[in-house]
C-alpha cells in the first residue's frame, strides 16, 4: 500500500477517532509537536523515523518522530513540527505535505504531543543533525500494521504497573509515545491484517 491509498483512508477516518489520547494525567501540560513523514519506497508507504543521540538529556538513544516543544516564536503546533523537521533532518516545508493532524498524546512526563501527517515529496533526501538525531531510518507501514510485530512492555510508573506496546527494529525498542502515535494512526487506517 502507498502513500495515496493510505491517505485516502486516513481522511475518510480522521474525524471519527479525534479522541485525545492521554496516558497519564499531569498538572501542567507542555505543548509539543511531531510530524509523521511518510514516503513511498518502491511504491509502498514508510514512515521516517529518528534515533536520539545516547548523551542527550531526555530520553537519550530512543526512537522518536521529528518533533519538539513548542518555541514562542512558533506561529502555531503545525509550524513547531515542521521547524523541528527541518532542524533535525533538513526537510524544509517544501519537501513536504502536511495532510493532517491526528489527536492529541498526553505523555507520563507532562507533555502534550500534536501528532501532524505528512506526506515527503519523491525523492527527498535527509541529512541528521547529529546534536539532535544519531540515525534516522525507515519502516515500512506494512511492518507496523502487522500486530504480531508487537510486544507488550510492563513497567511500573506511580506506583503502578503500565503495560505498553513496543515494536522492535535494528536500531532499538519503538515504544512510549511514539509506539502510541503510530498505533493510533494505522488503527485509524483500518488497514485489514
Amino acid at each position: 500500500m502507498n502513500s495515496q491509498q493510505i491517505l485516502a483512508r486516513f481522511q475518510l477516518s480522521v474525524a471519527a477517532n479525534a479522541q485525545p489520547l492521554i496516558a497519564h494525567p499531569h498538572k501542567t501540560r507542555r505543548a509539543s509537536a511531531v510530524m509523521l513523514p511518510l514516503i513511498d519506497i518502491q511504491n509502498s508507504a514508510h514512515i521516517l523515523l529518528c534515533k536520539r543521540p545516547s548523551y542527550l538529556k531526555h530520553h537519550p538513544g530512543e526512537i522518536c518522530l521529528p518533533g519538539g516543544k513548542r518555541e514562542l516564536n512558533d506561529k502555531n503546533l503545525r509550524h513547531t513540527a515542521l521547524r523541528e523537521l527541518y532542524e533535525e533532518l533538513n526537510i524544509g516545508e517544501s519537501q513536504i505535505n502536511v495532510v493532517g493532524q491526528l489527536p492529541e498524546y498526553s505523555t507520563l512526563t507532562g507533555f502534550t504531543i500534536t501528532p501532524f501527517v505528512g506526506v515527503l515529496t519523491p525523492q527527498t533526501q535527509w541529512l541528521n543533525d547529529p546534536n539532535e538525531v544519531a540515525e534516522s531510518f525507515l519502516i515500512p507501514i506494512s511492518a507496523l500494521i502487522d500486530t504480531k510485530n508487537w510486544q507488550p512492555l510492563a513497567f511500573q510508573r506511580f506506583g503502578k504497573i503500565i503495560t505498553l506496546e513496543g515494536f522492535s527494529t535494528e536500531h532499538g525498542l519503538l515504544w512510549g509515545a511514539t509506539a502510541s502515535i503510530i498505533k493510533n494512526f494505522t488503527m485509524q487506517l483500518a488497514i485489514p491484517v
